[in-house]
C-alpha cells in the first residue's frame, strides 16, 4: 500500500512538473514570435545578409543547437508540446552530435518512418496484455516511435537543405510519413480495443444486496403476531454495463477524432504557411504578414491546435494508459473531443478567411 501511494505521488508530481514546463516554454514561444521581424529583401529581388528573423524566410540561419525553437515556423508553433520541447530537440541534438544525416546518408527518411511504425506495432502488442507494467512498457516503446517520427523529418530537411520546420506536401516522403503515422496510431488503438474487449469495463453499484426475511418466533396471538425480521446479505457480482460493441464504438469515436484533428491541422498548417511564410511581393505585404502572425487571436488559435492535434491527443491517450485510466479517458473524451475540434476548426476557418481578405486588400 505504501509503495502504491509513493508511486501515485511520484506520478502526480511528474505530470505537474511537465505541465508547468510546457506552459513556461509556451510563454517563451509567445515572446519569441513577438520578437520576429518582417521579411526584408533588397528591392525584393535578393535577400539581404542582415535580414531580421522572419517566419517567411526559408533561408533563415539555424539557431543554437539546444534551442527548442530552431527552425521556427507556423508548423512548429502549432506542434504539440511533447514533440516540440522533448522529442524534436532530442532528435536535433542526436543528428548534430552524430552527424547522422551525413554519415548515414543511405538511411532515408522513409526507412526511419518504417522503423517508427515497427515500434508502434510492438507497442500495440504490449498494450493488449493484462498487466500495468506491460502497458507502461508499451507507452515507452511508443514514445520511441515518436522520437523516430521527429528524426525522419529532421533528416529529410537536412537532405533538402531546409532549415525551417515545414511540411513538404505532395512529396513521397510526406505521404510515407503520414501513412506510417496513420497505421501506427491505428495499430495502437486496435491494441487498446483488444485489451478492453478482454476486460470489459464493469460498474459495481453495490457489492451486497440486503434482502428482508420474516420468520415467526413462537405462537402468534390474534392481536399481535410474533415475528422476527432478519437482514440476509447476498453477494451480487459486478454488473456488466458495457458490451463489446459499445467498447468498439467508444474506441472508434477517439479514432475519428484523431482523423478529424489530423485533417484540419494539416489543412491549416498548409494554409497559414502559404499565407504567412510565402515570399511577400512588397514591403507592405511583409508587414501585414508579420502583423497577422504576431496578433493575439493568431496565437490563441495556434495554441489550441497545439493541444488539439492528433499527436497531442495520442500523448493524452498514452498518459491515460500509463496511469491505468484508459477507459475513463476514452469515455470522457468520447463526445467532448468532437465538440472541441469542430469548434476550433470553425473559428480557425473564419480567421483564415478574414486574414486572407485583409492581406489581399491592403497589400
Amino acid at each position: 500500500m505504501a509503495t502504491l501511494l509513493a508511486e501515485y505521488r511520484a506520478t502526480v508530481l511528474t505530470v505537474f512538473v511537465m505541465i508547468v514546463f510546457f506552459l513556461w516554454m509556451d510563454v517563451s514561444l509567445y515572446y519569441k514570435i513577438q520578437s520576429l521581424k518582417p521579411y526584408h529583401q533588397s528591392s525584393f529581388t535578393k535577400p539581404t545578409e542582415t535580414a531580421g528573423e522572419s517566419l517567411t524566410d526559408t533561408s533563415t540561419t539555424s539557431t543554437h543547437l539546444f534551442s527548442p525553437f530552431k527552425g521556427l515556423s507556423v508548423k512548429m508553433a502549432m506542434m504539440d508540446q511533447v514533440n516540440n520541447y522533448i522529442f524534436t530537440p532530442l532528435a536535433e541534438i542526436f543528428n548534430e552530435v552524430t552527424h547522422f544525416s551525413k554519415n548515414f546518408y543511405f538511411i532515408t527518411p522513409n526507412m526511419i518512418s518504417f522503423i517508427g511504425f515497427l515500434f508502434a506495432v510492438f507497442a500495440s502488442k504490449l498494450v493488449t496484455f493484462d498487466s500495468l507494467a506491460m502497458h507502461r512498457l508499451a507507452v515507452v516503446v511508443f514514445q520511441i516511435r515518436t522520437f523516430f517520427d521527429a528524426l525522419d523529418g529532421i533528416v529529410a530537411r537536412e537532405h533538402l537543405g531546409i532549415k525551417k520546420h515545414v511540411s513538404l506536401h505532395y512529396t513521397s516522403g510526406y505521404m510515407v510519413d503520414a501513412t506510417a503515422d496513420t497505421f501506427g496510431f491505428a495499430f495502437f488503438l486496435f491494441g487498446c480495443y483488444i485489451y478492453l474487449r478482454r476486460n470489459l469495463p464493469k460498474q459495481r453499484y453495490n457489492n451486497h444486496q440486503y434482502l428482508p426475511l420474516q420468520i415467526q418466533d413462537g405462537s402468534p396471538s390474534i392481536n399481535k403476531p410474533l415475528t422476527t425480521t432478519f437482514m440476509i446479505t447476498q453477494y451480487i457480482p459486478p454488473k456488466l454495463v458495457w458490451t463489446t460493441r459499445q467498447v468498439f464504438f467508444v474506441v472508434m469515436c477517439f479514432a475519428l477524432q484523431l482523423a478529424l484533428s489530423a485533417f484540419f491541422w494539416n489543412r491549416y498548417i498548409e494554409a497559414y504557411h502559404q499565407l504567412l511564410e510565402s515570399t511577400p511581393k512588397s514591403p507592405a505585404e511583409a508587414k501585414l504578414q508579420n502583423e497577422v502572425l504576431r496578433s493575439s487571436i493568431m496565437w490563441v488559435l495556434m495554441w489550441f491546435w497545439r493541444i488539439s492535434n492528433a499527436h497531442s491527443l495520442m500523448q493524452m491517450l498514452l498518459l491515460a494508459v500509463f496511469l491505468n485510466r484508459l477507459w475513463e479517458f476514452l469515455t470522457w473524451i468520447q463526445y467532448i473531443g468532437f465538440l472541441e475540434i469542430l469548434t476550433l476548426a470553425f473559428f480557425t476557418e473564419i480567421h483564415l478567411n478574414d486574414v486572407e481578405s485583409y492581406i489581399s486588400r491592403l497589400a
